[in-house]
C-alpha cells in the first residue's frame, strides 16, 4: 500500500498535477483488497476505489466451510447429482487406493499411465482433483480462458454435464480431470502422476496456502523413496520439482499466507462435495516456521483494517461474483452506517473479479450492468474531487491574498 501511495505522489510530481487531479485505485482478488484499504486509510490521496471479489474477512473462511459450500452449489446448480458423484467419486478413490488391485482400476478408471504409487497417493490424486473442481468455477467465466489452464466458457457446467453422463464417482472424477487438464488434449493419452498430478496438487495447495497438506505431501515422498529405487524416485521428483520452478515468481504470496493472509479453510462433505477437513493449525504454523522462519498472524488484516466495520469510509464500490467462492470472505451488504457512498453488488452468473476483465459479447447482462454503475459513479467521484480541491485552493489562495 505505502508503494501505491508513493506511486501516486510520483506521478503527480513526475507530470506536474495539481492536488486537483483525482486518482481512483482499482483491484480484483487480494488486489481488491488493496484497493479497499487504500481509500479507507488515504483519502487523501485517492477518490475512490473499486475493489472487485476483496476478501476482507478471512475468519469467515476459516470458520465455515462457505468458499466449499459456494463452489459446490455451482455444480448443484446445473444437476443436484453432480456433488452426490463426486463425493461417491473420493469413496472410490480412496477405497480403490487401499489394494493393489484397486489402485490399477483407480489408475485406469482415471486414464493415468501408470497405477498409484501407494495407498497415500489418493490424497495427491485428491488434491489434483479439487484444485481442477474448484479452479473451474472461480474462474467459471463465460467463455474460453486459459488463466491456468485454456479452459471452456462455465467449465463447471461444462463437466457436469460429462459427470451425467459418466454416472459413476470415479467417472466423475475424471470428468472434471478432462475438462480442466485436457480440454485440448494437452496431456495426450493419459495423464502422468509424477509430472502431472504430484505437480498439480502441489501448485494448488500452495495458492490456498494449505502447508499441512503440503507437509504431508513432501513426508509421502520421503517414504516413497525408502520403498521405491532412489535413483528412479529422485529422477521423477526432480522432474516434478523443475515444474514448480514458476513458483519461484509467487515467493511472495507463500509468504504471505503464512504471515496476514491466514486463510486455512475447512470442509465438511455433507454441504460441501469436498472431504470432511479440519486444517491442523499447529502444522501449519509448524510448516511457517520452517520456511520462512515466521507465524500467521491470523486477526491482523481485519484488526489492522477494520474488516466489515468501514461504515465510516465513502467513495468504495464493492463487488463478488455469485459464482466466486472467494465471495465467501467479502463484504456482501452495505455496512452499517453508511451514508450510502459504499456501494455493494453481488453480481449473478460471475465469477472471480469478471466485473474488471476486459467487455466481451457473452458476458452476462448483470456484468454489463455493474460496468455501467460503476462508470457513472466514478464520473461522480471526479467531479466531487475536483470541486472539494479548487475550493480548497481558492480558499487557500484567498488567506494567502488577505
Amino acid at each position: 500500500m505505502e508503494d501505491f501511495n508513493t506511486l501516486n505522489l510520483h506521478i503527480r510530481k513526475k507530470w506536474s498535477m495539481t492536488q486537483q487531479t483525482p486518482f481512483i485505485t482499482f483491484g480484483g482478488s487480494y488486489g481488491g483488497n488493496l484497493a479497499l484499504w487504500l481509500r479507507l486509510k488515504n483519502p487523501n490521496l485517492w477518490a475512490g476505489a473499486i475493489a472487485s471479489s476483496a476478501t476482507p474477512l478471512k475468519h469467515l473462511l476459516r470458520e465455515t466451510n462457505d468458499f466449499a459450500r459456494i463452489e459446490t452449489e455451482a455444480y448443484g446448480n446445473v444437476s443436484e447429482k453432480c456433488p452426490e458423484l463426486v463425493r461417491k467419486g473420493w469413496e472410490e478413490l480412496y477405497e480403490g487406493a487401499k489394494t493393489v488391485s484397486g489402485r490399477v482400476n483407480v489408475a485406469k478408471s482415471l486414464s493415468l499411465c501408470s497405477p498409484l504409487p501407494d495407498e497415500r497417493a489418493a490424497d495427491d490424486v485428491h488434491g489434483w482433483i479439487s484444485g481442477a473442481l474448484e479452479t473451474m468455477v472461480q474462474y467459471g467465466y463465460p467463455y474460453e480462458t486459459s488463466f491456468y489452464n485454456l479452459i471452456p466458457g462455465y467449465p463447471f457446467r461444462v463437466t457436469c454435464q460429462k459427470m451425467l453422463k459418466a454416472n459413476t464417482g470415479l467417472g466423475a472424477l475424471l470428468s472434471a480431470a478432462d475438462v480442466y487438464y485436457n480440454y485440448t488434449g494437452e496431456a495426450g493419452g493419459c495423464f502422468d502422476f509424477d509430472a502431472l498430478v504430484m505437480v498439480e496438487s502441489s501448485k494448488y495447495w500452495k495458492r490456498k496456502g494449505d502447508y499441512d497438506r503440503l507437509q504431508d505431501q513432501e513426508n509421502r515422498i520421503k517414504n516413497r523413496y525408502k520403498k521405491n529405487s532412489p535413483k528412479l524416485i529422485r529422477k521423477s521428483f526432480d522432474s516434478r520439482m523443475s515444474k514448480l520452478k514458476w513458483e519461484e515468481s509467487n515467493m511472495a504470496w507463500g509468504y504471505q499466507t503464512c504471515t496476514e493472509v491466514y486463510q486455512p479453510m475447512p470442509t465438511n462433505g455433507v454441504t460441501d462435495f469436498e472431504l470432511p477437513y479440519k486444517p491442523n493449525r499447529t502444522a501449519y504454523f509448524t510448516e511457517c516456521k520452517r520456511r520462512w522462519g515466521v507465524e500467521p498472524r491470523p486477526d491482523w488484516e481485519e484488526m489492522t483494517f477494520m474488516g466489515a466495520d468501514i461504515g465510516k469510509g465513502s467513495n468504495i464500490y464493492l463487488t463478488s461474483g455469485q459464482l466466486d467462492p472467494w465471495r465467501a470472505a467479502g463484504i456482501q451488504s452495505t455496512p452499517k452506517g453508511s451514508d450510502g457512498t459504499i456501494i455493494v453488488r453481488i453480481i449473478e452468473s460471475a465469477a472471480h473479479h469478471l466485473d474488471l476483465r476486459a467487455a466481451h459479447p457473452l458476458d452476462p447482462w448483470s456484468v454489463v450492468s455493474v460496468r455501467r454503475e460503476q462508470k457513472k459513479v466514478m464520473r461522480k467521484w471526479i467531479t466531487e474531487w475536483r470541486e472539494s480541491h479548487n475550493l480548497l485552493t481558492r480558499t487557500s489562495n484567498s488567506l494567502n491574498s488577505s
